[in-house]
């Protein structure tokens, strides 16, 4: 449909498919930094990834600059939330789709569709793997891809909004559907400054992660990827059997510290830290219910370890079932040992971290601390409306009212998210794996949590899958960052209907 010219003043009606351009050709041109250091770290250590990493920069400069020209004068046209969705979703595919070019052209992963699916496990910080020999990359490739973690963690739009001065609500309509959900009132009034200061955070919180691991038995180039890979939860080791080659106690605690951190909305860290506001974490209702679960399960799976059998120091039983439980409910993904082997009850505490998860504004998927915190307490209230029919009985959460609208909006993602771990479910089963590897793969999957159980689990890979199921796992994966409708909203058809 042709753009309409109102007055001089206006600017023109129709899709701003210049906007989209525009953003998408910044991405590319922002990704050739980080793959620039990965260079570096190539020429450091003369390994066999320079040539793929040189050649994806190549294909990124030609189409971020094509792309960065197509978007000149997008500002002439209107730019509103269909420009945002696309421009959110294409462009974590985009970013997936080049991030996964140094795996695929340098033979590293020949296979197409597994090697977009460890491009697009890095880039929405879920932490599932293909690879079964993790230790044989080259150093430099390993460092991409914990990089694509990194820059996955608190949002690759949210970066390029801290970076790049955007005109009028243009940041504003990225930002919204990177970050969407329930989350706190913002604490700026500009989005752009809101960027600037979570991008500051998380880069001050990770230099500070990687000084600590350095400080214990890690060297400098372990210390880092690490670093970049727990503070965004994301769960990625340059270790075939992850964090249970290190398994030190002071490294251990390091990785619950900051996976912790990570997987706490960064709204309120920002208030804790830099307006020297600690209330307001503390007092926080979906931060109090997430720091009770952790203790909770932590305890009772420590409890279980030793008076199971697993473990014959009751010391060591707790501090590995606080590190798997904060592992798993930040879905971060880091194993110290093979929790296939510590029985259905651990199983079952493991899916239901897995599928909750951390807290909203965080670098943790799922369905996130304040969803179910809401979901139960409607379910408590609903015992009350029985009771007394005539009631009036407010859902309140941190002392304010809940919008009707908000609740419905709880229970179609949670309805949305069930549906699309039920077919995922469904799909994988018809390759003949159990229902426990079936269930445990989608939920690891959606909730961007990596390893799932039993075939699936800590120390497998995903390499099994059809190349159908290992794209259909990708796609989960996406849906699960961008937490679901941003992605499947484009899918209906009135979306295009101008």
């Amino acid at each position: 449909m042709p753009f309409l010219v109102h007055t001089e003043y206006e600017t023109k009606r129709g899709f701003n498919y210049k906007f989209v351009a525009m953003v998408l050709g910044l991405l590319c041109l922002f990704q050739v930094m980080f793959l620039g250091i990965s260079v570096g770290v190539s020429l450091y250590y003369k390994d066999s990834g320079l040539y793929s990493l040189l050649y994806t920069i190549g294909i990124d400069l030609i189409i971020g600059v094509t792309l960065y020209f197509l978007g000149r004068n997008h500002t002439e046209y209107d730019t509103g939330r269909r420009e945002g969705m696309v421009t959110v979703s294409l462009s974590w595919v985009m970013m997936s789709l080049l991030g996964m070019m140094p795996y695929w052209l340098g033979g590293f992963i020949p296979n197409f569709s597994e090697a977009y699916f460890e491009a697009m496990s890095g880039f929405t910080t879920t932490g599932g793997t293909i690879l079964g020999d993790i230790e044989s990359l080259p150093r430099s490739i390993l460092f991409w891809r914990s990089i694509t973690q990194w820059i996955g963690g608190i949002g690759i739009i949210v970066f390029l909004v801290a970076l790049i001065p955007f005109t009028g609500e243009n940041a504003s309509v990225v930002f919204d559907h990177e970050t969407t959900g329930i989350t706190h009132d913002r604490f700026v009034p500009r989005i752009g400054v809101m960027a600037k200061w979570i991008t500051l955070i998380y880069v001050v919180l990770s230099i500070l992660c990687a000084l600590l691991l350095w400080a214990g038995p890690l060297s400098l180039y372990d210390a880092v990827c690490h670093a970049a890979t727990c503070i965004s939860t994301g769960g990625f080791s340059t270790y075939n059997t992850s964090i249970g080659d290190i398994d030190k106690d002071y490294t251990n605690i390091v990785l619950t510290i900051f996976m912790f951190i990570g997987a706490t909305s960064f709204t309120l860290i920002y208030f804790a830290t830099v307006r020297k506001e600690p209330k307001k974490l503390f007092q926080d209702s979906e931060f109090k219910w997430f720091v009770s679960i952790i203790l909770l399960l932590s305890l009772i799976s420590g409890l279980w370890l030793y008076f199971g059998g697993f473990y014959s120091s009751f010391g060591k039983a707790m501090e590995h079932a606080a590190f798997q439980v904060m592992s798993l409910i930040s879905t971060t993904g880091y194993v110290i040992q093979d929790y296939n082997f510590w029985g259905g009850p651990f199983w079952v505490i493991a899916l239901f971290l897995m599928f909750v998860a951390g807290c909203s504004g965080s670098t943790s998927g799922g369905l996130k601390m304040i969803r179910f915190n809401i979901l139960t307490r409607n379910l408590l209230n609903e015992f009350k409306r029985r009771t007394h029919p005539q009631a009036i009985v407010p859902l309140r959460y941190n002392g304010t009212v809940i919008k009707e609208k908000v609740v419905n909006q709880v229970y179609n993602f949670f309805y949305a998210y069930l549906t699309i771990i039920f077919i995922a479910t469904f799909s994988i089963s018809l390759e003949g794996f159990s229902l426990t590897d079936a269930v445990s793969a989608s939920i690891a999957c959606i909730s961007n949590s990596g390893p799932g159980l039993s075939a699936f689990g800590p120390m497998s890979n995903f390499s099994s899958l059809s190349d159908f199921n290992t794209m259909l796992m990708s796609f989960l994966m996406l849906i699960g960052r961008l937490e679901i409708f941003t992605v499947l909203t484009l899918l209906h058809r009135s979306f295009w209907r101008n």
